[in-house]
Order: structure tokens, then sequence, then C-alpha cells
């Protein structure tokens, strides 16, 4: 008699350890799945969110050379060093007026007349897009703070 009550809480015991095993084994499955495709998955909104600077580069691009054409057209500067942008005030508020681009960008270099666009710079959160005429080319980099200190 004894031995038939300790078989029956034995099969009992062993009913809710083979429960408990399926669950963990089902949330360590769970688990793995995941942390594999957690880089995947980073990379691939990385490249997106890459894809969209570069967008924003390419209108840039197009509201320089308009504004550019047009201060040459009327005789106005281009160019002013001491600017944001390194373009003049009004430049600057046509291009970013224009373009629409939510980043900053920094006029590198023109040709010798000062009014066609050779390079530049445009950063767009972590994202750095650098545009170079000859080759036609477009450069988008991934920068990440490790280090930032306050100004004491």
């Amino acid at each position: 008699m004894l031995k038939r009550l300790l078989r029956k809480n034995n099969m009992a015991e062993n009913r809710n350890n083979r429960w408990l095993i399926r669950v963990l084994c089902a949330n360590i499955l769970v688990l793995a799945v995941f942390v594999a495709a957690l880089p995947g998955t980073l990379l691939l909104m990385h490249r997106a969110d890459a894809q969209v600077a570069l967008g924003n580069a390419k209108s840039l691009r197009l509201a320089l050379d308009s504004a550019s054409m047009e201060t040459y057209a009327s005789g106005q500067p281009f160019r002013d060093i001491s600017a944001d942008g390194c373009v003049s005030e009004e430049v600057w508020r046509e291009v970013i007026l224009g373009s629409k681009v939510p980043g900053d960008f920094w006029l590198l270099q023109t040709d010798k007349s000062g009014y066609e666009v050779q390079r530049f710079l445009y950063r767009e959160g972590d994202f750095t897009v650098e545009y170079c005429k000859e080759p036609l080319t477009y450069e988008v980099s991934y920068q990440k703070n490790y280090i930032q200190t306050k100004p004491q």
C-alpha cells in the first residue's frame, strides 16, 4: 500500500517536472532566437537610416546647386566662411527651406568661380555624408560617441 502511494506521488512530481522542463526549454529557445536575430535587425535599421541620410544629402545637393545658380545670376556672394554652412546667410536659409533636410551641412570646396559646389559635408544624427563631385561619390559614415564630456 505504501509503495502505491509513493508511486502516485512520484508520478505527479514527474508530470510537474516535465511541464517545468518544457516551459524552460521553450523560454530558452525563444531567447536564443531573439539574441540571434537582434544584430541582423540592428544592422538593417542602421542601413535604412543611412539610406535616409543619403537621400537627404542628395536633396541638399540639388538645393545647393539651385542656390548657387541664383546667387551667380544676381551677382551676390555664395560663400561666406564665417557663416553657418560656409555659405552666405541668404543661401543657407534658401537651402534649408528648399531641401527641408533635418541635419546640418558645411560647404567644403567650390570651383575657381566660387559658385559650383565640389564638396560638402552633411551630418544627420549619427550619420555623416560626404559629397564629392569629381568623381561623383557620396560616402555615408556612422559615428557613435563613446565618450562625451560636459563642460564644467
